[in-house]
């Protein structure tokens, strides 16, 4: 959904500006989230985040419920919604409602088009740049305030820094349900991509299966575009990717203690050093001490792998 302009004429805007006065109170240094309060359905709706990287104005589904809406002044909204969670959010539709901004005389009041999706979420509604552009906001993070012109002057909305990070540390503490989570672990299924050099994929989640199905098929007509092992880097051009640990000339080397690792990680590295090897990545270097990092690449690409447990061996 995109807010679209019948012109293109640059808004006549006032001059808006932040001062020192803004930041009273405020612990310098942060960097809370902007969260305001707004006025929605005749009824005060907290815990509302000003995001400036959604395209999108949100409505959750418990404050819709809170709300007394009612399921069926929902409008079909037919994509999917990215970014919310790990997955492709299908939201239960969206909505127009009156959205008023600040109390008083300093106010604004418009018709937002809310997408309602059944979320968890710490947070009532979110605000999204199309609506923020139609206020004509100025957002001011080091602030914890926006501010907007209105007939009666310049706005100014803010919210006490304690709240905010109550609301922020509720919502990074937020955890799905442990329940859900083992079932969709437990109905995980392993397919075979056709190919001996292939390995299986292991696919955990809760897809339909119409887009399992096209999902896989793509994976199988296209398995020759992903690198599976190692050595279907060798022969990259160097000029098209390298890598190279900078170190400053005339540094002394220093010898680095051995780790000992348990024996499945011991047996991993093993067998990645092993993989390195067979592709050409590394060689065995005669160094009867290993002195530090000294890198030679033969081809290009990129290892991570712990120094020390290559210790005969250079890249």
């Amino acid at each position: 959904m995109y807010q679209v302009r019948e012109d293109n004429k640059t808004p006549d805007l006032p001059t808006i500006s932040f001062t020192k006065g803004d930041a009273q109170e405020m612990t310098p240094g942060h960097d809370d989230p902007v969260v305001i309060t707004i006025i929605l359905a005749n009824a005060n709706l907290h815990r509302t985040p000003i995001d400036q990287g959604s395209s999108a104005d949100i409505l959750f589904n418990p404050a819709f419920d809170k709300l007394s809406l009612e399921e069926k002044d929902l409008k079909a909204y037919p994509d999917n919604l990215f970014g919310l969670g790990d997955m492709p959010i299908q939201p239960l539709g969206f909505i127009s409602l009156y959205t008023t901004f600040r109390k008083g005389t300093k106010s604004r009041t418009l018709s937002v088009d809310y997408i309602v999706v059944d979320v968890m979420s710490v947070y009532n509604a979110l605000i999204g740049r199309t609506t923020l552009y139609r206020l004509a906001v100025v957002v001011s993070t080091p602030h914890l305030c926006m501010k907007f012109p209105t007939a009666e002057g310049i706005a100014t909305v803010k919210r006490d820094q304690k709240l905010v990070r109550k609301y922020y540390n509720e919502s990074l503490n937020l955890k799905g349900n442990q329940t859900e989570k083992k079932s969709m672990l437990s109905s995980s299924v392993v397919f075979e991509l056709g190919k001996k050099y292939v390995p299986n994929l292991e696919e955990r989640g809760n897809l339909d299966g119409g887009l399992k199905a096209q999902l896989v098929d793509l994976l199988r007509r296209n398995s020759d575009l992903f690198l599976w092992k190692a050595f279907d880097m060798s022969g990259i051009d160097l000029d098209l990717m390298s890598h190279k640990i900078a170190v400053y000339p005339g540094s002394r080397p220093i010898q680095q203690k051995h780790k000992k690792y348990d024996p499945k990680r011991t047996q991993v590295v093993e067998e990645q050093v092993q993989a390195l090897l067979e592709a050409g990545f590394i060689r065995e270097v005669k160094y009867p001490l290993w002195l530090g990092k000294k890198a030679e690449w033969k081809s290009g690409g990129c290892v991570s792998t712990t120094l020390n447990s290559i210790r005969k061996y250079g890249m």
